[in-house]
């Protein structure tokens, strides 16, 4: 009997699989690094480049989002295909290339297109780091190991900022970007020590060329409208035709996955129940998940009246609960299945989002009146991706693990894409000056009405546990 299938007939996980996820959490680690500390260093590239506009630096985080969002599931379906971990190589290698061009470009036209080579570098490295991780678990375990893997992510968000803002103090916005190439080498190194090519087909050819580059377009095309819809204006030529060329080019795709011999997206990922009811609840979720963060900062500078420094430590608490609620949710998914955990854990966000509702004033109180509801969110932040997303590969055949983990991811992307927009609208053109409490208000109970949506959804995912999905396949 070989290990995999040992490993598939119990709940033991060797050391080997736990070194495995530790090299590939590490990689997932880098990219959050990577994206959290353009966040704090965009000010200090103001003052740079001051002949620039908000608009021309807000490319600086628009180019590699729609680089990021464009690759991801062409990446995915290639490392499924042509080997993951060499994909997670070459993805590592154009992240580490990327920022150290970016730390020393001379001018902001060549840094926002090093931060599209990042973008292209950070969505080869996500599906095959997931596939990988994936691969390595038992079934009945691996609710645990996505749960760990993205748990890296709020743990970066939480580290990006303090590292960026001490090196941008010591330095320049140049320094931060400096530091990624060396995490990204230190990642490369323990890959090679610890992780095993996936298996592949030596002949194998690319899956349908035409389909992967109307991917790109649908998904870039989509990403890109949305971003720039707030500045551009949502009617506006520019972002009609944008929306109409990913509407446009997804309908093709969808054609393509229908017809195609070898589609993009295998049909065989598409038919999983659980995939697509989990990537949907995602999807939904994502959409109140991703702009909680900026909903809050600004809530507690313009509403509150702290500083940005103690908004910053204020919101911390937040990713801190999401990555110690991720690493607990996932043992018990494991042990009492993904719908048991990934619905109350949603509503876990709802209920942080009408505490915020109720109790965020003026003059709040920061340990009566914010913290239970930052706790509660960061809570359903742990309990919620990351669960939905194991909920997502729990019955995907391993061959496609990456391109699985990449649709997931993209979903992801356009949703947080679509909520910050949202939540701009709601918060109005007022935002940055000043937000009255109202909008606030209305802002909350946005965020807490998708969690719920998300939650409702996934009470149609199946109830048992992953050890018995795996007898059933």
């Amino acid at each position: 009997m070989t290990q995999v299938s040992q490993q598939d007939a119990g709940a033991t996980v060797d050391r080997a699989a736990w070194k495995v996820l530790g090299a590939t959490s590490l990689t997932n680690f880098v990219v959050g690094l990577d994206l959290s500390i353009t966040n704090v260093a965009v000010p200090d590239m103001q003052r740079e480049f001051a002949n620039a506009s908000t608009a021309d630096l807000s490319w600086v985080l628009t180019f590699y989002l729609v680089a990021y969002a464009a690759m991801l599931i062409v990446a995915g379906r290639w490392a499924d295909r042509f080997g993951r971990l060499r994909m997670l190589n070459i993805g590592i290698v154009c992240l580490a290339a990327g920022a150290a061009f970016a730390a020393v470009a001379p001018s902001l036209p060549l840094l926002i297109a090093a931060r599209g080579a990042q973008g292209l570098g950070a969505a080869m490295m996500t599906p095959a780091s997931v596939g990988l991780a994936i691969a390595a678990f038992p079934l009945e375990r691996r609710a645990s190991a996505v749960a760990i893997w993205s748990s890296t992510l709020a743990l970066s968000s939480v580290v990006g900022p303090i590292l960026g803002g001490i090196l941008i103090e010591a330095g320049s916005w140049r320094w931060a970007y400096a530091l990624v190439p060396p995490m990204g080498a230190i990642a490369l190194v323990w890959g090679l020590r610890v992780l095993t090519e996936s298996a592949r087909d030596p002949e194998a050819r690319p899956p349908d060329p035409l389909g992967s580059a109307l991917v790109g377009v649908a998904a870039g095309g989509l990403a890109f409208a949305i971003v720039q819809g707030g500045d551009w204006g949502w009617t506006s030529i520019p972002v009609l035709a944008l929306f109409g060329t990913g509407v446009l080019a997804t309908l093709i795709v969808a054609l393509r996955v229908a017809r195609h011999p070898d589609p993009i997206v295998p049909r065989a990922v598409i038919a999983v129940s659980s995939f697509r009811i989990a990537s949907f609840s995602l999807f939904l979720f994502g959409l109140g998940f991703f702009p909680v963060i900026l909903a809050m900062v600004l809530y507690l500078t313009e509403v509150a009246g702290y500083s940005t420094g103690r908004a910053g430590f204020a919101i911390s608490t937040l990713p801190v609960a999401a990555t110690i609620s991720a690493n607990i949710s996932g043992r018990l998914a494991d042990r009492f299945g993904f719908r048991t955990i990934a619905v109350p854990g949603t509503l876990l966000f709802a209920c942080g989002a009408l505490w915020l509702f109720l109790r965020a004033g003026q003059n709040p109180s920061y340990l009566v009146d914010l913290l239970p509801g930052l706790l509660l969110l960061g809570c359903g932040i742990g309990a919620g991706p990351a669960i939905l997303a194991g909920a997502a590969v729990s019955e995907v055949d391993r061959e496609n693990y990456s391109v699985a983990g990449a649709v997931n991811q993209t979903a992801r992307q356009l949703a947080g894409a679509i909520g910050l927009a949202v939540l701009v609208a709601i918060l109005g053109s007022s935002a940055g000056s000043d937000i009255e409490l109202a909008a606030f208000r209305r802002a909350f109970v946005y965020l807490g009405t998708v969690a719920a949506l998300a939650s409702l959804v996934a009470t149609r995912l199946p109830t048992r546990r992953p050890a018995e999905a795996g007898r059933a396949q």
